[in-house]
């Protein structure tokens, strides 16, 4: 009889990022772009087996939504179950943490300068399945590794596990240990941290929250899904009512401190990050608080480590050529500023 285990390991075998399952039904693997069908079949054993690993309490499969993450074969995988035309389906993503951290690139680089800052908001951006999580948890790594200080994470759910080096690290989990992202940031100021990391930024009630976290001295690391750097400010920007936005604007050009905007594409079965590059400079502050986000462009082009997602393209097409897979991000990315 085919375990969880087996599954998984299969998944790991084949390098698949993610695993498809419906009931009673062949299950797939994602390897790069392709779907692909295996021999083994999604039962309600091992369906009950992937609620137990994750806490869940087994229900019905009408309106059937469950999101939660668990360990097997030591890897993280983060769940996603629901319901299609009664049958419970779901998608399981694999956290590969085998190389977790950062590196010695220059971009690698950045990030280490950006993790030590000491206080500030620092975003990373990008559509799904882009990596943010990945590189937001190298991040949270190496800052384990070099300083001592008190990380407080809020998450949904908790993907990477970290375990303390250096720092004191509390990893909270939506809906477990917070009632909400908002509520999660406000009592993580009343926990004397210097670093704050929020999953992902999808309402003006958490980011209100993590300005105000930001303004008052704290470290804070942030996810958003956007196809570009600049899209992010815009985003932010537009989560707040007409009257509000001058404000909002002065904040950000206060206390943002990065945002990378990143792309995943998958090149000779080598996975290769694409980053748009944004630094909040004098210049890049003066023309968020003047309403001006698309000169912002023009400096990034000219202000190094800063980068368009167009120099990034340019760059990897001299290293591998022109390929079909470096256009397609571009393509993706065009029409967002």
């Amino acid at each position: 009889m085919v375990s969880l285990d087996d599954i998984v390991q299969e998944a790991i075998d084949r390098q698949a990022t993610d695993i498809h399952v419906e009931m009673d039904a062949p299950i797939y693997w994602r390897q790069g772009e392709a779907m692909v069908r295996s021999d083994s079949v999604f039962t309600r054993d091992i369906l009950d087996e992937v609620y137990k690993r994750c806490g869940c309490q087994v229900v019905g499969c009408k309106n059937l939504s469950v999101d939660a993450a668990c360990t097997c074969q030591g890897l993280r995988i983060r769940v996603h179950l629901y319901a299609v035309q009664q049958k419970v389906c779901g998608t399981l993503r694999l956290l590969y943490q085998r190389q977790l951290g950062l590196g010695d690139s220059e971009e690698d680089k950045l990030l280490k300068d950006l993790s030590l800052k000491t206080d500030g908001l620092i975003l990373i951006t990008g559509p799904t399945g882009s990596g943010k999580s990945y590189t937001l948890a190298s991040c949270i790594t190496y800052i384990n590794q070099e300083a001592a200080k008190h990380i407080v994470t809020l998450e949904d759910p908790v993907e990477y596990m970290f375990t303390n080096d250096k720092s004191l690290i509390h990893q909270r989990e939506l809906h477990r240990d917070v009632a909400s992202m908002a509520g999660g940031v406000r009592d993580a100021l009343r926990e004397d941290p210097d670093i704050i990391m929020i999953g992902e930024l999808r309402d003006r009630e958490t980011l209100e929250a993590a300005l105000q976290a930001a303004e008052t001295g704290h470290l804070v690391f942030a996810t958003m899904h956007t196809q570009r750097a600049i899209t992010a400010i815009q985003r932010m920007i537009s989560l707040f009512p007409g009257e509000q936005q001058e404000e909002v604007r002065n904040q950000l050009a206060q206390v943002l401190r990065a945002i990378i905007c990143q792309h995943l594409t998958r090149i000779d079965a080598e996975f290769v990050t694409i980053r748009d590059i944004l630094l909040n400079t004098t210049a890049v502050s003066n023309l968020i608080r003047q309403k001006k986000e698309p000169q912002i462009l023009s400096v990034q082009e000219t202000q190094k480590p800063m980068q368009t997602m167009e120099m990034a393209v340019h760059e990897l097409e001299s290293k591998w050529g022109r390929r079909q897979e470096l256009r397609e991000v571009l393509h993706t990315s065009y029409g967002t500023v």
